[in-house]
């Protein structure tokens, strides 16, 4: 990093100490904390489920669009819609502004167990573009083309919640750790039961003051053994919205207040890589509607290849977890390993992608989908014109090492847990001046 940017570094250290909005005293956060939009996108009636039991009660679920109703005829009006209950959630009191601060967050899971902290980013030390190396990192390709709606959303929104992860690559002094052991032996800001059973949340509310001197020298001293600390875990394209966003809007402001602008933050949590709550998990691939002999056929002349049998689905999985550029390929006749022969990038995943894109590219009827989990992704692999490519998931300990060299990695190219797992919206900010 260069002394100019150190320097630029320094004072926030990338990150800002926001009033941040919570629904008042006497709200039901049972039903006012809900799942990310980008979830179940394939499962409209979980959201039809949420609706008729959240009905017109406060809630974020009428601050957001779920992006399973993306493209639907009424999505002006419904954007619309969302924009007017923010402005009435401030104007009637529902949701009440702190002191400049944060929120440490403890949430527990059916499977898992994590801790963070709610704090708002600078956007001016994050880029998506290749070739840039920020402080804040992206960590899977942005697809521009998924930016239009979320930005659209964005404008005209007096309010955001966040439900972005972001990966704190804290070794060598663990902030997380260090903060909670300070400021949470009292009595929670709030602490609640999560719709869909998606375990509970408790949150810390923290002012600037009593953490901001701790919260920097824990931040510098690891950003003295790394070139960068933040990278982003969940929702890479809403912080790429939030950017572009800003960008925009930063041509309409005054150079001199920049600096102070609401659009230029966006509130996000801050994860430990090194939490036990944070597991890599693979994603999938299904390719459908082909012959599935086709793309093993395809694959033969992408690279090299052996090809084994499988006599099990578990067998499978114990190749292609244990040996390096394997994967899986499975089907309704048959299961089989692959040895890609000639490693051309630094993970099998992104080799992989390679393949499926140029595959594609010459078969544009074919569609690809990214599926979570062993069960789900056998059980779609087997269904009839179909095929499902198995790949092993990251150690997380590699990730920063491979941003830093790679820049970037493909897209989907790991999961931080299942769909209930992810952030709920809970906290909010504004984003608009007036």
């Amino acid at each position: 990093m260069d002394a100019i940017s150190m320097q630029t570094l320094k004072p926030s250290m990338g990150i800002e100490f926001s009033r941040i909005l919570l629904p008042r005293p006497g709200i039901d956060i049972r039903k006012w904390a809900v799942i990310a939009c980008d979830q179940f996108t394939s499962q409209p009636e979980i959201w039809k489920e949420l609706e008729a039991r959240i009905g017109d009660s406060p809630s974020t679920l009428h601050c957001i669009y779920p992006e399973c109703y993306l493209g639907s005829a009424d999505e002006e009006e419904r954007i619309k819609r969302i924009q007017h209950r923010m402005k009435e959630y401030i104007e009637s009191g529902i949701l009440v502004e702190t002191e400049p601060g944060m929120v440490l967050v403890e949430r527990k899971t059916p499977h898992t167990y994590r801790r963070g902290m709610v704090i708002a980013l600078d956007l001016e030390q994050y880029d998506y573009r290749p070739g840039t190396k920020p402080l804040i990192r992206p960590t899977e390709q942005t697809v521009l083309e998924r930016l239009p709606p979320r930005i659209k959303i964005r404008k005209g929104a007096s309010i955001e919640f966040p439900h972005t992860l972001i990966l704190l690559n804290d070794f060598h002094a663990h902030v997380i750790d260090a903060l909670f052991s300070l400021y949470t032996h009292t009595v929670p800001t709030y602490d609640v039961e999560l719709l869909l059973g998606a375990g509970r949340v408790r949150g810390w509310f923290i002012r600037k003051e009593k953490v901001n001197h701790i919260l920097m020298e824990l931040l510098r001293k690891n950003l003295e053994h790394n070139s960068f600390v933040y990278a982003v875990g969940d929702g890479n394209h809403s912080l790429a919205s939030a950017k572009s966003f800003w960008e925009e809007m930063k041509n309409q402001v005054p150079p001199s207040q920049q600096s102070t602008h609401p659009a230029r933050y966006t509130l996000a949590e801050l994860v430990s890589l090194y939490d036990t709550g944070i597991q890599f998990h693979p994603i999938h691939r299904i390719l459908h509607p082909l012959e599935p002999s086709l793309f093993l056929e395809y694959l033969r002349t992408f690279t090299p290849l052996q090809v084994q049998k499988a006599h099990s689905f578990e067998e499978l999985k114990k190749v292609v977890t244990e040996h390096p550029f394997w994967v899986g390929l499975v089907d309704q006749r048959e299961l089989r390993t692959v040895h890609l022969l000639r490693p051309t990038t630094h993970t099998v995943t992104e080799m992989v992608q390679h393949a499926i894109d140029a595959f594609q590219s010459s078969n544009p009827t074919i569609r690809v989908d990214y599926i979570h989990g062993d069960e789900s992704f056998h059980s779609l692999s087997t269904r009839p014109n179909t095929i499902g490519i198995y790949l092993p998931g990251l150690p997380k300990e590699q990730l920063f090492p491979l941003i830093e060299s790679e820049g970037i990695l493909p897209r989907k190219a790991f999961s931080i847990g299942e769909a209930l797992e992810k952030r709920f919206y809970l906290e909010g900010r504004k984003i608009s001046v007036s």
